[in-house]
């Protein structure tokens, strides 16, 4: 697929404003994964036409159906078409419900006519989202390099549908804590931070051992240890996340070869299991541990039409092996699991019991909390919960290296955090004036180092010469500075020692003795 970028200026090509019709009202577009972007976004920043990639095949959504059949939309509707065509010179399908978007394209002097259902002949397929029958057809014909243009909203749907905030129930039913306390493990801290994704277990500081998400049609649950998935005391969440995995179906249930303690324990819960070294064409849900890359577009598939996925790995171990290199960015485990809003850190928690999400009590979320921190620097007052704000700096600086280049999803945080930092610049830390963890300013430059770290050029954004040396103790120095490190080191691994300096930039000169 081309790059968002290159994507978006051929969906926009003589696009120059939007009339869509007033008495149509649309729902917003939640952007979910790695290859959506937004096209039309209100003043409100709320989406309301998108597009992505899915398999050999492109989509087009539009937040509300009327859209599809407006004639003042059609310089959009024919770049999407356009767009979304992989087989020049097919014809275009669109289904009955849409018929006079099918005049609209023959208007335009494309070969587009009404077709009750997808055919693979057909290069593009136009329809209302409100059709079930034809969602396994819709998908393979994606799958193979089709082009989808959809529109409708949700609103009226969601008063009947399923009600998402009933999932973090279901997983923690029956269940007041998860003790892995006789574990003899350290999980991964997992981050979160997808929209549709959640903690389900925290230690005193918000750190998170398991988290689950939806994803797609699909649903996944994940674990900072492979080891959680023998412990006898998490046997009821175990039961319970498999059965919420399932989704009703009542199918197979695959659990990789290495996991087959995980068999036993569901089995005194009930539940049958197959025992494979790979996951099988016909499961439901699959439990395993992601050791390498293979099969990462496979699973990411699986999960987003339909199937549940159970993960338990950490990633401080292939951190210690792998020096210098991001566990976000490169372990293989957040290369499967970054575009469902999970990832797994190398930042280790204490074996223990961990709290569980109580209904009606907010619990921290990496992305909610940003917001919140956004709209408190803007107004210059308001609060967030106690211990947020000291999480939201570390979760960001790992949320910011996962690599973000073209991804819109990952992209929009860079650019937020950006405007914040230059609207209300970095604070200076003194002596006199020393910065928290557990406050906005403390926020600000964890956050900054983040971004930092990820390649965004901050020069911008340093306070200026005179606000950094108001205190004497950050004044240059006019003569040489002789400093002395003790660099003995205390452990067996790579110890930093740091001389509290700061160097400006601009020419230096340094000498080391031993």
């Amino acid at each position: 697929m081309a790059t968002p970028s290159a994507a978006f200026e051929a969906l926009m090509n003589g696009v120059t404003s939007w009339d869509v019709p007033e008495d149509a009202v649309p729902c917003e577009l939640l952007l979910i994964g790695e290859a959506s972007f937004p096209v039309m976004v209100n003043d409100m920043g709320q989406v309301l036409i998108a597009a992505s990639s899915y398999g050999r095949g492109r989509l087009v959504v539009m937040s509300h159906e009327d859209y599809l059949v407006e004639a003042q939309l059609t310089p959009f509707l024919l770049n999407a078409v356009g767009w979304l065509y992989s087989s020049p010179g097919a014809p275009i399908g669109v289904h009955p419900s849409l018929a006079p978007l099918a005049k609209i394209l023959e208007g335009s002097g494309m070969d587009a006519k009404v077709e009750p259902e997808v055919k693979d002949s057909l290069g593009v397929y136009c329809i209302d989202a409100y059709n079930e029958t034809m969602t396994e057809k819709l998908v393979k014909f994606m799958k193979r390099g089709g082009g989808l243009l959809i529109g409708g909203q949700a609103w009226d749907w969601a008063n009947q549908g399923d009600d998402l905030s009933e999932d973090r129930e279901e997983l923690l039913h029956g269940i007041s804590e998860l003790d892995i306390s006789n574990s003899d493990c350290f999980p991964s801290q997992l981050l979160v931070h997808g929209a549709l994704a959640f903690p389900l277990g925290l230690d005193s500081y918000h750190g998170c051992v398991i988290a689950a998400a939806r994803y797609g049609r699909g649903r996944v649950v994940v674990t900072g240890h492979k080891v959680l998935f023998t412990v006898g005391k998490l046997g009821p969440f175990l039961l319970n996340a498999v059965r919420w995995l399932d989704g009703g179906r009542r199918g197979k249930i695959v659990v990789q070869t290495e996991l087959r303690t995980l068999s036993g324990l569901l089995a005194v819960g009930g539940i049958d299991t197959s025992i494979e070294p790979n996951l099988t064409s016909d499961a439901s849900v699959y439990c395993f541990e992601p050791v390498s890359e293979v099969g990462v577009k496979e699973l990411q598939e699986f999960v987003a039409e339909g199937g549940g996925l159970f993960v338990g790995a950490q990633a401080w171990w292939w951190a210690f092996k792998n020096p210098g290199v991001s566990p976000l960015a490169r372990f293989p485990g957040n290369l499967l699991l970054n575009p469902f809003g999970i990832s797994i850190t190398s930042q280790s928690l204490n074996p223990g019991p961990f709290r569980t999400p109580k209904a009606g009590i907010r619990t921290y979320h990496f992305r909610s909390t940003l917001a919140e921190f956004q709209v408190i620097m803007g107004r210059k007052r308001g609060n967030v919960e106690k211990g947020w704000l000291a999480k939201l700096g570390p979760d960001g600086a790992a949320f910011l290296q996962i690599p973000a280049e073209e991804i819109p999803a990952y992209m929009s945080v860079h650019r937020l955090l950006r405007k914040l930092l230059s609207r209300y610049r970095l604070p200076v830390a003194t002596r006199e004036n020393p910065v928290i963890n557990d406050c906005c300013r403390g926020a600000m430059l964890s956050l900054a180092t983040g971004l930092a770290h990820s390649g965004s050029d901050l020069s911008l954004l340093v306070p200026e010469i005179e606000d950094m040396y108001s205190s004497p103790y950050l004044r240059p120095s006019e003569s040489p500075i002789t400093v002395e490190v003790n660099c003995t080191n205390p452990g067996t691994r790579y110890c930093w020692m740091s001389t509290g300096l700061y160097i400006p930039g601009k020419a230096n000169y340094r000498s080391l003795t031993a």
